[in-house]
């Protein structure tokens, strides 16, 4: 479908007659979205992944810190995070960082691909609701809200090193 409004110009900025009905939209919204370099987008990603894995590890150790079992928890967490950093971010990473290069100067948020922008909302999405439908602070369920929070953050932590060892090569080369 990409490559179909690609193809048609549909993203294009100019008044070709291949254009369609909805490309005074998209010039519209490219006007709101600024241009960045490659430097820009890997580091905006970057720090997007440490934010958030910051944030999820920050709930998580919150939710376990007043529990007598709390290292179980935490070593489960933790475990979690490796098994599904190297399952699923570490490929999600790579394909951004691919897509970042492939780019080149592009769109801010265009970083990542529509599918990942989706993952996340989802992933943010089913945190929301298991944090204000299950799991009460004074609760055993907590503790387990805790070692997914840590599990999750610690695997975004680990997978941004994908992003950071990107940001560090296109630095040190000196290109883009």
């Amino acid at each position: 479908m990409v490559s179909h409004l690609l193809k048609n110009r549909v993203f294009c900025g100019d008044n070709s007659s291949a254009m369609s009905k909805n490309s005074h939209f998209f010039r519209k919204l490219a006007l709101l979205v600024p241009k960045v370099s490659v430097k820009i987008q890997l580091f905006s990603a970057t720090m997007m992944w440490l934010i958030g894995a910051s944030i999820l590890l920050v709930r998580g150790v919150g939710y376990i810190s007043d529990r007598h079992w709390h290292a179980w928890v935490l070593g489960s967490g933790l475990a979690l995070g490796a098994i599904k950093s190297r399952a699923v971010l570490d490929r999600i990473a790579k394909n951004a960082v691919a897509r970042i290069y492939a780019r080149g100067t592009a769109d801010f948020f265009g970083f990542l691909s529509g599918k990942s922008w989706l993952f996340i909302w989802g992933m943010m999405g089913g945190g929301m609701i298991l944090r204000r439908i299950v799991v009460h602070p004074g609760v055993i369920g907590a503790g387990v809200m805790g070692a997914i929070y840590i599990g999750v953050g610690s695997a975004l932590l680990i997978a941004d090193r994908i992003f950071i060892h990107a940001f560090y090569v296109t630095i040190r080369s000196g290109s883009r």
